[in-house]
């Protein structure tokens, strides 16, 4: 720590003697020229017009805590530290780098801090604190002479990362209330990651910012949900809705039925992979991002008749009428069985027993009960061939 900050105080003697330029200032700790952003992959569709798009103030996939900085930051001077891999592994420096470029350059843009040049400063790579060390991370704002610092992390958890933002007030050496964000995503791809960072960033720092997404959705039937919440369709092709960057879930459905959600990372000003959303033959929903399909685009979906509630439920009753007329047969073959055993016992001895009064009792009542089932199956049979054909 001690040689971090005599570094950091040296290098700061050396910069104040030298003219200062118009590239992204960086701290005194004589960081290289902020490193140049990850470039974006190419956006998909052609490029629209704003008043085209329809804009959706979605909120993330899982609502984090409101932020309301204003009265904390309006007039004031950030640094923003590098971003920090806590996860075991060798770390892509770039891929660091940018992230912490994404926060520095939202922050320039950002209508809390002070207009002059020295508001915002990006922090050299050297200046590196523990993500939640308050003291350290503190002394490296007061050698850069700001008033807070923002340091974003992500640490591995299960499956995904937890990324975490987190805005430090320099004097209390402490975190700013109401500005710790942290969300949980089922990947460590560098696009989503990226995302998340701006979208964070935009919405902490009252930046407004606006991505698009984009679905090639071709029947009118079907209805487009972007984080559980219905977007309005324009039935163009692509359809287009402004959302705040981050990565969003996005499904279809059709009736009652649903497709599986499909996440996808949107960054602001620019579009989303398309996602294709298809329906099959047996009335599956599939959505395919282009860039799963290799280039090329799925055929057209193929029509599927969704059978009323009248065919399956006829089709119970009719079934259920007979296997009662079944069990009638059977009761009634029983029945028959007994009266011949009386019958023959009878010619043999000239004489009814009492055996045979219980026997021929029994062949009556069998008689009896297959007679009730014969009418009630034929009515339900009835009943359901008329529901199955008529309605």
């Amino acid at each position: 720590m001690v040689a971090i900050a005599a570094l950091l105080l040296a290098s700061a003697h050396a910069s104040a003697d030298q003219p200062k330029k118009d590239a992204p200032k960086s701290s005194p700790a004589a960081a290289p020229s902020a490193p140049a952003a990850l470039p974006l992959a190419p956006l998909a569709p052609p490029r629209a017009s704003d008043a085209d798009l329809n804009l959706l103030p979605l909120p993330a996939l899982v609502p984090p805590p409101p932020l309301d900085l204003g009265l904390l930051l309006k007039d004031s001077t950030i640094c923003v530290a590098p971003f920090v891999k806590e996860s075991a592994g060798v770390s892509d420096k770039a891929y660091l780098e940018s992230i912490q470029k994404t926060f520095f350059d939202i922050a320039n843009e950002s209508p809390l801090f002070r207009k002059d040049k020295d508001s915002v400063v990006l922090l050299a790579q050297s200046a590196k604190c523990e993500p939640h060390d308050a003291a350290c991370i503190s002394g490296l704002g007061k050698l850069a002479h700001c008033q807070s610092v923002l340091v974003g992390s992500s640490a591995a958890k299960g499956n995904g990362f937890v990324l975490s933002v987190r805005i430090f007030d320099v004097k209390k050496e402490s975190v700013m209330p109401g500005s710790e964000v942290e969300r949980v995503l089922e990947t460590d791809r560098q696009s989503d990651v990226l995302a998340w960072a701006e979208g964070e960033a935009c919405r902490a720092l009252q930046v407004k910012c606006v991505g698009r997404l984009s679905i090639d959705a071709d029947r009118r039937d079907m209805n487009i949900y972007v984080d559980n919440h219905l977007a309005p369709r324009g039935f163009k092709t692509p359809e287009q809705f402004g959302v705040p960057p981050g990565v969003h879930e996005v499904r279809i459905t059709i009736g009652q039925r649903t497709s599986l959600p499909k996440k996808v990372a949107i960054r602001r000003g620019g579009f989303s992979d398309l996602i294709y959303a298809r329906q099959t033959e047996k009335g599956g929903l599939p959505l395919t991002l282009s860039s799963e399909s290799a280039g090329r685009k799925p055929g057209p979906s193929v029509d599927y008749e969704e059978g009323s509630w009248t065919k399956p439920v006829g089709y119970t009753v009719a079934g259920v009428g007979l296997a009662v007329i079944g069990i009638g047969i059977a009761e009634g073959l029983h029945g028959k069985s007994l009266a011949n055993q009386v019958n023959a016992d009878f010619a043999k001895n000239h004489v009814y027993l009492q055996a045979d009064v219980a026997t021929a009792d029994s062949a009556q009542s069998a008689t009896k009960t297959a007679n009730v089932l014969f009418v009630v199956g034929a009515v339900l049979a009835a009943a359901g061939i008329t529901t199955a054909f008529v309605f």
